[in-house]
């Protein structure tokens, strides 16, 4: 893992390095292992290490064998030995044993085509001096970041926001229309960023930069296939073993350090702690974070999952007075807004992590790819509920949304409540509507003007590509294409980065996201039982509790949190002398939303939740206190080519 920076030289070589560690300095903890900055062409190109894969030969930028080609990757290259053996074939003597040094020169012979031959996680920048063209891509599903904005035609890129914050071309205006999207979605989705004029580079595509002329190239897309395999339970248990088995020993293989897992207590998580003491031999070290409040605690099922395979556990029970003090240090440094509420526990349990191991495998992505979320069961209910009389339907949303206030890890009113405000929405569209900070309807009266908000449109255009899915698989298709893209792999490279621990993520290699998305739906959700097939495969390694056990979901009690130990904070950021900072919300209904929640009348914790993070981001990054914050030191060297 890494972090790297870029932009053209338009002044002193003395002037451009000091830049260009300044620019390190703000993402420091994604490689605090040392920093390189060099001049390639008329292009400047910075990286600071996390040495985990490779921690001799694998330095960057990363110049190829010609000069012709450099290269600042931040991820990892899972097959990059098939494709080693395929430079060696031709005659390339490599010169060190890294995934970048395979990627920079198979790019230089094949072009942005190897972003359909590559599988791994990455965000990657290419200059080559022959024909000037910079190229920046990410990988499909956009497990790592990459910002960038035009400064007089030119590119300037970063892996985080804050590092683009210190070019002094940066716009630093903030983008009305995206902060309405991430009041309805809780995040910024690519690309769009929350300054106007900073984009990101959007999930399976790459963009090209030529003579101060952009390409995009969209290169992978959400999908799942009009036919699918009509294979039987036992096969599609087998061969859902065969991939995840595969992708776990790729994750496993290409480090020589102990890889820990980040253990929740829930089936995805203990699915792949135990094929990874399968596949090894060794119970790998685990972590896990909970609650003092029972309502959201897992570490009773973790601890026994730990137990069971014989691991090194670490666990901790969050207090409110731990999350508050972990809000008071991470909230600040998250890089961009995100109202995701299991941020905090997140960050806090990657802190955990960090004090032992550089890497974790984590669970994520399996509720997506497999049906496991709440939402694919409901969505069976919506489909019986909206084939009753048109009477009832009209009337149903009015008395779910009158159910009493309860504070709680999704109690049955609280989910009730919600599904009030998905009725007769489009399938895609029900998860958001139904967990937004704030639905499109009441925008109005949050925002101080009007915006051109359309929070759905990329949404949309996944979906119309599918005419053939019903309802369940249009949700399906939904929350991949922003809820895993734009929140849970933000927060897990957001979080991890923080503490400088890599996390790899075997239910989103690419081999195990094709052999899901051919399953039939019955293989995914059975009746209302989520992820069948893997919990008939956890029931070989896991006790039953596990393998069967209903999913609570990893959330903080933000509720309480925001009544009780954030009180005063929540009382002070969200002021009206704070928000007439930026002008973008209206005081009094914000007002309005703060007193209701904290004298219990109603349930604001998800507004007041993004209103409470978008603000202490805002006052971090514009604040004055935060001017002079020290650049990284950095090797300087100017490529021959």
């Amino acid at each position: 893992m890494c972090g790297f920076i870029g932009f053209v030289v338009r002044d002193r070589e003395s002037e451009y390095t000091e830049l260009a560690a300044s620019m390190l300095g703000a993402i420091r903890h994604r490689g605090p292992d040392g920093a390189t900055v060099v001049q390639h062409g008329q292009l400047v190109l910075g990286h600071c290490a996390l040495s985990f894969t490779d921690r001799t030969s694998g330095n960057q930028p990363f110049v190829t064998r010609s000069g012709r080609t450099a290269v600042v990757f931040n991820g990892e290259i899972y097959n990059f030995r098939e494709l080693r053996a395929e430079l060696g074939a031709s005659g390339l003597a490599l010169r060190t044993g890294s995934d970048t040094e395979v990627l920079a020169e198979v790019f230089e012979r094949e072009g942005p085509a190897v972003f359909t031959r590559i599988r791994g996680m990455y965000a990657v920048v290419a200059h080559d001096t022959t024909t000037g063209r910079t190229t920046l891509a990410r990988d499909p599903l956009g497990k790592k970041p990459l910002y960038y904005f035009q400064d007089h035609g030119n590119v300037v890129f970063a892996s985080e926001l804050s590092a683009l914050l210190r070019h002094p071309g940066c716009p630093g205006e903030l983008d009305a229309s995206a902060v309405a999207d991430y009041l309805v979605l809780g995040a910024f989705p690519a690309p769009g960023s929350v300054l106007r004029e900073v984009h990101k580079v959007e999930p399976g595509s790459y963009l090209e930069v030529v003579d101060r002329q952009w390409r995009q190239t969209i290169y992978w897309r959400p999908t799942l296939p009009s036919q699918r395999d009509r294979r039987s339970v036992a096969a599609g248990e087998n061969g859902l073993g065969t991939v995840l088995r595969a992708a776990i020993a790729r994750r496993v293989e290409t480090t020589d350090d102990r890889l820990g897992v980040m253990l929740s207590g829930g089936l995805d998580s203990s699915v792949v702690a135990a094929l990874t003491r399968e596949l090894t031999g060794t119970a790998p070290v685990s972590f896990s974070i909970g609650f003092t409040d029972a309502a959201f605690d897992e570490t009773d099922a973790a601890t026994l999952v730990a137990q069971h395979l014989g691991s090194e556990h670490h666990y901790l029970r969050l207090t409110g007075a731990d999350l508050a003090d972990g809000f008071h240090r991470w909230y600040g440094r998250v890089d961009e807004p995100l109202a995701d509420p299991s941020l905090l526990p997140t960050a806090l349990a990657f802190e955990l992590a960090g004090a032992h191991v550089r890497g974790v495998q984590t669970g994520d992505g399996a509720d997506e790819v497999l049906l496991g979320y709440r939402i694919f069961q409901a969505e069976r209910v919506l489909e019986m509920v909206e084939a009753l009389p048109a009477p009832v339907t009209r009337r149903l949303p009015g008395l779910l949304r009158r159910l009493p206030v309860r504070h709680g890890n999704l109690p049955a009113s609280a989910v009730a409540r919600q599904l009030g405000h998905a009725l007769g929405a489009p399938a895609e569209r029900r998860f958001y509507l139904s967990t937004a900070p704030f639905r499109p309807p009441a925008l109005r009266q949050i925002l101080a003007t009007e915006t051109a908000s359309d929070p759905f449109r990329h949404l949309d255009e996944v979906v119309a590509a599918h005419p053939w899915t019903k309802s369940l698989e249009r949700s399906q298709l939904g929350m991949i294409t922003h809820f895993l893209r734009d929140v849970i792999l933000t927060k897990l490279d957001r979080s991890s980065m923080l503490s400088s621990v890599e996390a790899r993520s075997p239910f989103l290699d690419e081999a195990v996201l094709d052999y899901c998305a051919d399953l039939p739906v019955r293989l995914k959700l059975r009746g209302f039982t989520g992820k069948f097939l893997l919990r008939r495969l956890a029931a070989r390694m896991l006790p039953p509790a596990i393998a069967f056990g209903v999913k609570q979901g990893f959330r903080a009690p933000i509720g309480t949190l925001l009544s009780n130990e954030l009180r005063p904070l929540l009382l002070d950021t969200l002021a009206p002398s704070r928000l007439d900072r930026h002008g973008l919300f209206r005081p009094h209904t914000v007002a309005a939303l703060t007193a209701e929640h904290v004298a219990g009348r109603a349930d604001h914790s998800r507004a007041l939740w993004a209103l409470l993070c978008f603000q202490t981001w805002h006052d971090s990054v514009f604040a004055p206190a935060t001017a002079g914050r020290l650049a990284m030191p950095v090797h300087s060297w100017r490529s021959p080519s």
